[in-house]
């Protein structure tokens, strides 16, 4: 007869693995929840939110005096006015819908520049005449377009340069970005719908054309995105590892390309300036906190074709880093309870240094 049946022992290491385990686990959330209580002290924002970088902005008709474009995704709007309470800074766009340099003087005469690029080139934060574009044109005694427009990546001014190279009968193109452009032209959206490019056999390849309309709404974003922009610490972190995609509300990312589309770029653009006959100037801005080597095989591809570069990196930061100045003298800087600080956009003083460094540039003296 069988006896009774062996009762299963009970397995020693289960327990203490889950023990183990879960001290982990709590030990991690503590020191995450340390983290996250010690950057906010530092920055001085105690229990406040996150300020959602993206809250408000529209490329089309809210912030930002711009306009639906099928061809770039959006335009500055021809005509609008739009103040800044924050800077005290007014831009006017003019009819032709290129940034205004000021109306403290008639513009000079001669032969125009086409100036193109993003919020650093359109002059964010700062009155019509302090842009660079504006400055360059006291400098220089000739007529500047600044083509500049908030928020483009590197295929959009490409794109708008062509635009305006067509419109008007300038004979020098200055083609002005930051890194982050580059990382730009990975996307489909970004704040508005826009143009990109993809790479088939080498060749680019133009996608969104034409350009959706606004009222097609984006992506939405995950629950873990919407839960981690309530972290400093995650935020902290997030705008290193990701800054275009965690900086973007509701983006749609298409591909990670950027930078072999922006060397191509470069190619369309050299062979636009022999075809067209007309001189070409890359300009590479800099800010602090902006990761520049997204832009080194850009900048491999322009020595290959021989296309000047121009880097601000170098001569800005020895100014710097000089006894004469800090960095609060080239860029509009907002200053948080507790010794946080936010860099923005250039300042006047910023841009006059850019203009004076373009200006100086051997391209652009007078033979």
């Amino acid at each position: 007869m069988l006896g009774p049946m062996p009762t299963p022992e009970a397995n020693p290491k289960r327990p203490r693995a889950m023990f183990l385990a879960l001290l982990l686990l709590t030990s991690s959330l503590l020191t995450l929840a340390g983290l996250e209580v010690a950057i906010r002290v530092l920055k001085g924002v105690g229990f406040s939110a996150v300020p959602d970088p993206a809250a408000g902005i529209s490329m089309i008709g809210r912030v930002y005096p711009g306009s639906f474009d099928p061809n770039l995704g959006y335009v500055p709007t021809p005509g609008a006015r739009a103040h800044n309470p924050i800077w005290n800074a007014t831009a006017h766009i003019t009819w032709e819908g290129t940034r205004s340099n000021g109306a403290d003087a008639a513009p000079p005469q001669g032969v125009p520049i086409v100036t193109v690029g993003d919020s650093f080139t359109y002059g964010d934060e700062v009155n019509d005449r302090d842009t660079w574009p504006a400055k360059l044109q006291g400098l220089l005694a000739r007529p500047i377009v600044n083509g500049g427009v908030f928020g483009y990546g590197f295929d959009q001014a490409v794109l708008r340069s062509e635009v305006l190279m067509q419109e008007t009968d300038a004979d020098f193109l200055i083609v002005s970005l930051i890194a982050d452009d580059i990382a730009r032209c990975e996307y489909s959206y970004r704040y508005s719908w826009k143009p990109y490019f993809d790479v088939e056999e080498g060749a680019l390849v133009r996608r969104n054309m034409p350009v959706p309309s606004p009222q097609d709404a984006p992506i939405g974003e995950s629950y873990l995105r919407r839960a981690l922009r309530k972290s400093y610490l995650a935020d902290f972190v997030l705008r290193r590892l990701d800054p275009t995609g965690w900086l973007v509300r509701g983006s749609v990312r298409v591909h990670e390309r950027g930078e072999e589309v922006a060397s191509l770029l470069v190619d369309r653009l050299a062979d636009a300036a022999e075809e067209q006959g007309h001189g070409l100037l890359i300009v590479l801005q800099w800010l602090p906190e902006t990761n520049s080597r997204r832009a080194g095989a850009m900048l491999k591809r322009a020595r290959e074709r021989d296309v000047l570069v121009l880097k601000i990196e170098g001569p800005l930061r020895s100014a710097i880093d000089s006894p004469a100045f800090s960095e609060d003298d080239f860029f509009n800087v907002t200053k948080h309870p507790g010794g946080g600080r936010q860099v923005g956009h250039m300042s006047a003083e910023g841009n006059a240094f850019v203009a004076r460094a373009i200006a100086q540039h051997p391209s652009l003296q007078s033979p």
